[in-house]
C-alpha cells in the first residue's frame, strides 16, 4: 500500500541526499507516493553496493596484477589481508586441530578464511594463489555486504533507505576488502534484528558467533542489557545471555578438547593471547607517545585498553540511564562501541566497518557520516605512507605527520559520537522540501 508520509523519503529529510538525487530529478515531489513497505528499498540499496565493492577491487588493481609484495602493497596503497595467506590458508589442514594450522584470528573468522582458501584450485602458488584468493574473498565480500544491507534495512522497517549508510559508504571501497570483518558485522547485525523482533535466544546466537569473529559484539551484548535494565526487560536479556554462553560453549569446548595445544599455547586462544602480548599498533591513541620517541610499555598500553572497556560500559549506562533519555539500543551501542574502537591497542583501518550498521540504526545524517568517510579515507592513505618507513623513510610519512591523522580519525569518530549522545534529547531532524513549483 503506497504512503505519503514523508517521513519514508530521505531527500525530505537530509539535505545532502536531496543536493544528491539532483542526479535523477530531484527530491521526492509533494504528491510522489511512497511503499511503505521495506523490501524495495533493500533491494535497489543491495544492488548498488557492489558498485563500492567493484571501486574497492580497483583500488586493489596494482596488487592484483602483480601480488602482494613489500613495499609496493603501501607505496600504492593496496595492502589487504585476504590474499597474505595466514597459517594454515590454502592448505587442507583444519584450522585449529591440526598441528601448525594456527590463523591467529578468532574462531569464526579462521574457519571462513580456511574455508576460502579449500576452494582455490589446487597447484596454485605464490601470486597466483594469491590473486583467486583474494577474488574468491571479494565474492564473499561482497554477499555479506548485500545480506547486511538487506539485514539493516529489515531492521528498520519503516525507514529502510537508512540501509544506504552501509551499501553507499566512501569506506567500503578502502576499508571492504582489507579483511572479513564483514562477517562479524553481518552476524551481529542479525543479533539487532533478531533482538528488535523479540527473539533474544536467537540474538544471543548470533552475537556469540559475532563475537567469535571479532570482540566488538560484546560491547553490544553489554549495551543490550543496560537498556534491557532500564525498560525492565531482564528476563528477555537472561535468555539472550544464556544462549550466547551455551553458543560459545558449544564452538569452543570441541575445539579446545581437540587442539593440539593447551593453555597459552592453545591456538583456539591465540588470537587473544597475541592481542594481550601484542604492542601497540597503527590507529591507537597511546601510539602517539612513540611517533614522539617515547614508547609507551605494554602492560601499560594493555591497562589502557581494558580501562577503555570499563569507560564505555560506565558511559553506555550513564547515556541510557540519565534523565529524559530513551536512546535505542544501537544508540547505547554506538557509544560504547565508538569508546572500545577508539582507546584499543590498534583501531584497524578495516574496524570502522563495525559503525556503519550502527550509523544506519541511529539515523545520523549523511553530512556528519560524510565528514567521519572523508577522514577515514584520507587516514587510510596516511597510514600506509606512514607504513613504509621501514623502506624508505626519504620516501614515507613522518611519525609526527602521522599524528596528526591518527588525532584526526579519533575526533571524526568522537563528532559521531556526539551526534548520537544529543540525539535523544535534540529536535528530530528538520523535514523540509522545495516550494510546490520547485517540487519534481
Amino acid at each position: 500500500m503506497p504512503s505519503t508520509d514523508p517521513g519514508l523519503a530521505p531527500s525530505r529529510q537530509d539535505r545532502v541526499v536531496a543536493a544528491a538525487t539532483e542526479l535523477v530529478g530531484g527530491p521526492l515531489g509533494s504528491f510522489a507516493r511512497v511503499s511503505r513497505t521495506w523490501q524495495p528499498a533493500a533491494a535497489v540499496l543491495a544492488a548498488l553496493s557492489s558498485v563500492f565493492i567493484s571501486l574497492g577491487v580497483a583500488e586493489k588493481a596494482h596488487c592484483l596484477l602483480y601480488g602482494w609484495k613489500d613495499p609496493d602493497q603501501y607505496w600504492h596503497m593496496c595492502y589487504s589481508d585476504l590474499p597474505l595467506s595466514l597459517p594454515g590458508v590454502g592448505s587442507h589442514a583444519t584450522p585449529y586441530l591440526s598441528s601448525g594450522a594456527s590463523p591467529g584470528e578468532p574462531v569464526v573468522t579462521g574457519f571462513a578464511t580456511w574455508f576460502i582458501g579449500l576452494l582455490v584450485p589446487s597447484g596454485r602458488t605464490g601470486s597466483v594463489h594469491q590473486q583467486w584468493f583474494f577474488a574468491l574473498a571479494a565474492v564473499a565480500v561482497t554477499i555479506l555486504l548485500i545480506l547486511l544491507v538487506v539485514v539493516t534495512a529489515a531492521t528498520v522497517p519503516e525507514t529502510p533507505w537508512r540501509a544506504a549508510h552501509v551499501a553507499l559508504s566512501p569506506v567500503l571501497v578502502t576499508a571492504g576488502l582489507v579483511s572479513l570483518d564483514l562477517l562479524g558485522v553481518l552476524l551481529a547485525s542479525l543479533g539487532l534484528l533478531a533482538w528488535s523482533r523479540r527473539s533474544p535466544a536467537l540474538a544471543g546466537v548470533a552475537l556469540a558467533l559475532a563475537a567469535l569473529a571479532r570482540t566488538y559484539p560484546l560491547v553490544i551484548i553489554l549495551a543490550i542489557g543496560i537498556v534491557a535494565w532500564r525498560d525492565g526487560h531482564v528476563q528477555r536479556f537472561a535468555r539472550l545471555a544464556l544462549a550466547a554462553v551455551v553458543t560459545l560453549l558449544v564452538v569452543l569446548v570441541p575445539l579446545v578438547v581437540a587442539s593440539p595445544g593447551s593453555g597459552r599455547t592453545d591456538p583456539v586462544f591465540s588470537a587473544y593471547v597475541s592481542w594481550w602480548d601484542g604492542a601497540v599498533s597503527y590507529g591507537s591513541p597511546w601510539l602517539i607517545p612513540t611517533l614522539f620517541g617515547r614508547e609507551l610499555p605494554v602492560t601499560v598500553v594493555t591497562m589502557l585498553a581494558v580501562l577503555g572497556w570499563i569507560a564505555a560500559v560506565a558511559v553506555g549506562a550513564t547515556f541510557a540511564m540519565g534523565p529524559g533519555r530513551r536512546p535505542t539500543v544501537a544508540q547505547v551501542s554506538f557509544v560504547m562501541v565508538a569508546i572500545v574502537l577508539v582507546t584499543g591497542k590498534s583501531v584497524t583501518l578495516q574496524s570502522v566497518l563495525w559503525l556503519l550498521p550502527l550509523i544506519a540504526l541511529c539515523g545520523l545524517r549523511w553530512r556528519d557520516h560524510l565528514i567521519w568517510a572523508s577522514v577515514e579515507v584520507t587516514a587510510f592513505l596516511a597510514t600506509w605512507l606512514y607504513a613504509a618507513q621501514a623502506f624508505d623513510a626519504n620516501r614515507a610519512l613522518p611519525g609526527r605527520d602521522y599524528a596528526i591523522f591518527l588525532v584526526a580519525r579519533i575526533v571524526a569518530v568522537a563528532w559521531l559520537g556526539y551526534q548520537v549522545w544529543r540525539g535523544p534529547t535534540a529536535y528530530p531532524p528538520r523535514r523540509f522540501q522545495r516550494a510546490p513549483e520547485a517540487s519534481r
